[in-house]
């Protein structure tokens, strides 16, 4: 025997009709595929404030760490993460975080320096001091 339960929720839909009228829809992080058919227009607002889009600001600095672990990555790897993390840290309005690429070589604190040197966001960065990691983290600076 097998129950179905059929739930009305809001989501958004985040790509355009396939072949077979099957379109992608997002409820919280949730992504399925359902029939365009099957789908209900709705006039819900953000209920804090209808001009902010729901996914920015506001809920990033709700949920970003000070602190991001590249260690075990390469060095292309881990600045394609620390690009992603660093804008998200703008947005939140960060003032200070901590990036621990760990001891081992240095290729990669030295690969990561490199990067951040070159960064938009970032205002200036050092390596840890006693306490802190020392040589196993940076603590950057964004503007």
């Amino acid at each position: 025997m097998y129950l179905l339960y059929l739930l009305i929720k809001n989501g958004i839909v985040t790509s355009l009709p396939n072949d077979s009228k099957d379109v992608e829809v997002q409820i919280g992080s949730l992504k399925i595929n359902i029939n365009i058919d099957k789908l209900m227009k709705t006039n819900i607002k953000n209920k804090k404030n209808s001009n902010i889009p729901q996914n920015t600001t506001i809920n990033k600095s709700k949920t970003i760490s000070p602190e991001i672990n590249v260690i075990g990555l390469n060095v292309e790897e881990a600045t394609h993460i620390i690009d992603k993390y660093l804008d998200d840290a703008n947005l939140s309005k960060l003032e200070t975080i901590r990036i621990v690429h760990g001891k081992g070589t240095g290729k990669l604190r030295q690969g990561i320096h490199i990067f951040l040197k070159k960064h938009p966001h970032v205002k200036s960065f050092r390596i840890g001091t006693y306490g802190e990691g020392e040589m196993g983290v940076t603590v950057v600076t964004l503007k």
